[in-house]
């Protein structure tokens, strides 16, 4: 293991990996101001498909909102595509999950508008907290992120990571063009309370194209849950960097390893190896291994994981549900996998690769019509011990965005204690 891949899994020595002390770990994000409104039709609309609203959290409780499932807590989170751009194919989704009884209790969007977001919201009996911003007349933008939530909503705010416009034009001069670097970033926060506990939920959306402004948005996120104070939280969101990656790994060992499929996709360079570094023709989001080869960005991760698991190495159950509504596991992917009955690089091949290693991120067809595996975990969840994962779920029955929707379940561990009662 090279020097840096060590350091990264130390937190007393993360300053060598260009933390320093009093610097820019020590920096919260800053908390935008929260409104609540009184209904669904006071949401300022945006002018345009491309505003996201005027930069505050709205909180909209919902007249009459539909009750949770239950027991315990489902959540989703859905990268929903540019404010919903496929709107019918989401609408069917959504329709589709409130008649089969699997509509999670609890949805973080990111890419969510204003239109969709309210439409979602009052059409499905979810109470709604939103925050965007329009980003018109040179001001910055920020992705719109949105929880539904059919727990009452106690509180919510959003929390606008802190970059300097040295640090940002420094990013945009390494990346070559400004891309998403001009938009904000940040974490929409949202306090419930689900039978009886006190529960945070941060909802997330972090930068692509640099890995040192990704890591710089998680070291600011880490920051923020540190103060949190004990309180049960998940974290999910579409992280824009491949959380599958643990480590550099080794290219010996690798290429040892690689004639073996059914190990996890879990080093750098078994990922080359699996998928190659030349993805950008074929896959959305970073080209080839992308923001994780950072080991700034690894280390950060390895923080969030001592206080907040990550759910799909833990959860009881972890499976796919494909485009039939058939489910299968990352298991079972990697079983056929390693039977040497599945050409190398064939369709059947490449979907596989995607099952076993819980890919989240889709990919366009080549020049010859075929649909390559990304390999990549955009999405995720992360959650305090004391939240017990049953389930861990990659949804790939649905096309209404170039993300797979992401379900967890969890049940509150035995002998949590209790929020005190509302006077």
């Amino acid at each position: 293991m090279k020097m840096p891949e060590v350091l990264e899994h130390l937190p007393a020595v993360g300053h060598l990996l260009g933390r320093k002390p009093g610097g820019q770990e020590d920096i919260l994000p800053r908390r935008d101001p929260t409104l609540t409104l009184p209904d669904f039709h006071a949401v300022p609309l945006p002018a345009s498909e491309r505003r996201l609203g005027d930069g505050r959290t709205f909180i909209v409780h919902h007249p009459s909102p539909r009750a949770p499932r239950g027991p315990g807590l489902t959540v989703m989170s859905y990268n929903i595509l540019m404010g919903g751009e496929r709107q019918e194919a989401l609408l069917e989704y959504f329709t589709q999950l409130e008649a089969q009884d699997r509509m999670p209790d609890v949805i973080g969007l990111q890419e969510a508008g204003v239109p969709m977001a309210v439409l979602l919201a009052s059409r499905f009996g979810f109470h709604l907290a939103y925050q965007g911003s329009d980003g018109d007349d040179g001001t910055r933008l920020v992705n719109g992120k949105a929880w539904l939530s059919r727990h009452p909503i106690v509180d919510a705010a959003h929390f606008t990571y802190v970059l300097t416009d040295a640090e940002r034009n420094e990013a945009i001069a390494r990346q070559g063009y400004a891309g998403e670097l001009v938009e904000d970033r940040g974490v929409l926060w949202l306090k419930l309370e689900v039978e009886g506990h006190p529960l945070y939920l941060y909802n997330l959306h972090h930068a692509l194209g640099d890995p040192a402004i990704n890591a710089l948005n998680l070291r600011q996120l880490n920051a923020l849950l540190h103060r949190r104070e004990g309180v049960p939280a998940v974290v999910l969101g579409d992280f824009n960097a491949n959380t599958a990656i643990k480590r550099g790994g080794s290219w010996l060992v690798a290429h040892l390893l690689h004639p073996k499929q059914d190990n996890d996709t879990d080093t750098i360079e078994e990922f080359r190896l699996r998928y190659g570094d030349d993805m950008h023709n074929v896959t959305v989001g970073d080209r080839g291994v992308g923001n994780i080869a950072d080991p700034r960005l690894r280390h950060e991760l390895h923080v969030l994981e001592q206080d907040l698991p990550e759910t799909v190495c833990h959860a009881a159950t972890v499976r796919v549900r494909l485009a039939d509504h058939s489910l299968t596991t990352p298991h079972h992917a990697r079983t056929e996998l390693s039977s040497g009955q599945i050409p190398k690089h064939s369709p059947a091949w490449w979907r596989l690769q995607d099952i076993a290693d819980c890919a989240t991120l889709t990919s366009h067809p080549d020049s010859h019509g075929v649909v390559h595996a990304t390999g990549k975990r955009f999405d995720n969840f992360y959650a305090t011990r004391t939240l017990v994962p049953v389930l861990f779920e990659v949804d790939r029955s649905t096309e209404s965005s170039d993300h797979q929707p992401v379900v967890a379940h969890y049940r509150f561990a035995d002998g949590l204690a209790k929020a005190p009662p509302h006077h």
